[in-house]
Parts: structure tokens; sequence; C-alpha cells
């Protein structure tokens, strides 16, 4: 069978072994798209067996050619502005980009550029691809690292679903002030708004569930590198649990305070680890340090 994609369209077309097998069923083998992606394509009319609308269950012949309209043209919804994209990984359904600190993910306010979706829009303009800037997790601004985009609808509600299952491992490195004590820990504090402050949060026994699994990677002179998984998502959770543990993040002003040692925050999403949404394939997609936090753990290393 020849698989190919023509603009919105992914198209099959069937051999003499594919005989007497569904449209569900073709879809699902040939072209990994689950069948929870293959009904909601069915339901807006985006499944054809020729040129007419196809049911799932209908049995196809040799020559026949099954469509499905997987990426449709959208409205990028941010005006497409030029700056370099670390792509780490790629393909017709999803990226994986290393977010600069000091960049935000997405605009704030109408018309506003510099962002991390701006730059995507630019990518996706000039890969001749029109399609919504779809946003499935984020970074803070001043994290860098590892972040995931789904390029349609399916690959996005698909991925909404492995985020919420907790089948996508979100694995952070942080340079933190102090030594950790315990080797590796759960830390399990809700977490909410601190009325003091606009921006802040805090353990609060009235917050939302949070759970921050923590490791610690190497122990410095008075700083410890640790990695963090985040079971759940909440604002600043790695930042307020670390704080709460009694290592704030070193650079970290909001619940740290400023210092020289380290400009931001010393936060990077190193892996992202996840089945594919189509494929089903296993995926490892690693973030390189940025050279600040590389920097930092050399001359850490070199006052030991």
């Amino acid at each position: 069978m020849s698989i190919e994609k023509n603009g919105p369209w992914l198209e099959l077309r069937v051999t003499k072994q594919q005989e007497g097998q569904t449209v569900g069923a073709l879809l699902q083998a040939a072209a990994g798209l689950p069948e929870k992606a293959a009904l909601e394509l069915k339901k807006k009319g985006a499944v054809l067996l020729g040129k007419e609308p196809a049911a799932l269950d209908a049995v196809v012949k040799p020559g026949d050619r099954v469509r499905c309209e997987m990426f449709p043209e959208e409205p990028y919804e941010v005006e497409p502005s030029f700056d370099l994209l670390d792509v780490l990984y790629e393909d017709d359904h999803l990226l994986v980009v290393n977010k600069a600190a000091g960049m935000k993910v997405h605009p704030n306010e109408p018309g506003e550029a510099g962002t991390l979706l701006n730059a995507l829009a630019f990518h996706y303009q000039m890969q001749g691809l029109q399609t919504r800037c779809r946003v499935l997790h984020r970074l803070d601004q001043e994290t860098s690292g590892a972040i995931l985009f789904p390029k349609h609808e399916i690959a996005h509600k698909l991925l909404d679903v492995l985020l919420n299952e907790r089948q996508i491992s979100r694995e952070y490195h942080a340079l933190v002030t102090g030594l950790v004590a315990a080797g590796k820990g759960l830390i399990d504090q809700p977490i909410g708004r601190d009325r003091s402050h606009p921006t802040r949060r805090r353990v609060s026994k009235t917050g939302k569930p949070a759970q921050t699994e923590y490791a610690v990677l190497q122990r410095f002179r008075d700083v410890t590198l640790v990695k963090a998984k985040l079971h759940t998502g909440r604002t600043h959770q790695i930042r307020v649990h670390l704080s709460w543990l009694g290592h704030p993040l070193l650079g970290d002003e909001l619940y740290f305070g400023a210092t020289e040692r380290f400009k931001r925050q010393a936060l990077h999403a190193r892996f992202l680890r996840f089945p594919h949404p189509i494929t089903g394939e296993m995926l490892e997609v690693e973030a390189p340090y940025p050279d600040d936090f590389a920097e930092l753990l050399q001359s850490l290393e070199q006052q030991l």
C-alpha cells in the first residue's frame, strides 16, 4: 500500500493484500490512526472512499483510494515572526522544540510578537503549512528546554489524553540551593495562590493536588543538581515544591531571591518521553543544556 501526504489529505492506495479490510482497520493498520481519531474524522465527513464520505466499516478492494483530511488549513492565530527554532524532533503530526530561556511561550496581548508561538507560526509558514499554533503544555518564561507542540487537531486531542493519563513523562533538571539530604523522594503537597503576592504560588491545604518526584543527580559544594518529574502540571510546581522542601532553585527571584551566580531560575526541561499519538512508537527527546546552565555546571564541578 502506498501512503502519502497530499496537502490537507492523508491518502492510501489499497493493494491486493488489503482486499476485504474495512476502512477503519486500514487506517489503523496502515496509517497508525487510532480508532478514536478515525471516529472523530468520520464525524466531520473527513474520511473518503474515492470521492464519497466513507463508513469506517466499509470494505475496500484493490485500487481503492482512502483519504482522510488530517491536516486542514487553519489560521495561525498569532502573527508569524522570525526567530531561530531549535527543533529537536519533527514529523507530520508534532514537533518538539528546545525553548530558550527568556522567551514567552505565547503572547499575552493581541498583536504581541517575539514569543515561541510567533516563531512557530513562522516555522510553519516556511514549510508551507497553514495550521493553528496549538499549545499542549507550557514552560515558564525563564525556564529552558523541551516543549511539545501538536501540528493538527487530532494529534492535539490524542496528546491531551496522554497528558491527562500521565503517559507523557516530563523530566526537568534543576540546580537548587543547599545539599539535598535524601537521594530521592516524592513531594505530594497541594499548591494554591499566595494571597500576599499577585503571581506567586505556595503549598496550601486548600490548593490543587500536586506531586513532584525528585532524585539527586550530583551534590556540589553548596548546590545540588536534581532531576524532577511532574505527575501533575500546576503553575510553578517544581519551583514551589523544591522551595517548600527547603531547597529553592538557584536564581529564582520569586521563591529565593536574586543572586549573582545565576541570572534566572536554574531549571531546564531535559527530557520528554511519550508514545507517539499516531504510530504508538515510544519517543524520548533530549534537550541539551543551554550555555548558561552548562557553564554553571562546569564551574560548580571545578569547585569540588
